[in-house]
């Protein structure tokens, strides 16, 4: 059996952050939620560090969320 790598690692905490904005923010449209945590992680495609990635995504959408 293989471990997951560190990048899989974080595909799955985008993945739930991704559905724990969407949790929160009902009265949006959840395409736009996912959208736009999409848009921040791919802001980190190319980062060699991506532990933090999580992290920077969500407060950015949150950022970006708290002004619709």
């Amino acid at each position: 059996m293989t471990r997951p790598t560190a990048t899989d690692q974080v595909d799955v905490q985008l993945d739930r952050l991704q559905e724990r904005l969407v949790g929160e923010y009902v009265a949006l449209d959840a395409d736009t939620v996912r959208r736009h945590v999409h848009d921040e992680a791919g802001r980190f495609a190319g980062a060699r560090v991506r532990v933090f990635v999580p992290i920077l995504v969500e407060r950015a959408v949150r950022a970006r969320l708290a002004g619709v």
